[in-house]
């Protein structure tokens, strides 16, 4: 699993029949500051997140497991939408804006 942020959504007017049921949200790991870095990457969202929310994402096979049709295309998927992340004893905040 992976800690990521929520920096956008991507919205397509034709998707694969069983994915339409599932909001596909633009994902960026975080550091250890809690600061979104590195390359930006699309998941299937399980869990309702919203913009800005640190996440639980899940990748590659095991995704499957979050959605109810395993013969979906999907490699990444929300698995955990996180209250609290501590890294190295300091606190993340998991509710912050984007600038």
């Amino acid at each position: 699993m992976k800690l990521c942020k929520v920096v956008g959504f991507a919205t397509a007017s034709i998707k694969r029949e069983g994915l339409s049921s599932y909001k596909l949200l633009i994902l960026k790991p975080i550091d250890d500051s809690g600061r979104p870095t590195g390359e930006a990457f699309l998941a299937v969202d399980a869990v309702g997140a919203g913009l800005s929310e640190v996440v639980a994402v899940t990748t590659g096979a095991p995704a499957l497991n979050a959605v109810t049709d395993k013969s979906l295309p999907v490699d990444a998927a929300v698995i955990a939408i996180c209250d609290n992340v501590t890294i190295n004893r300091k606190e993340i905040d998991t509710k912050s804006k984007e600038d």
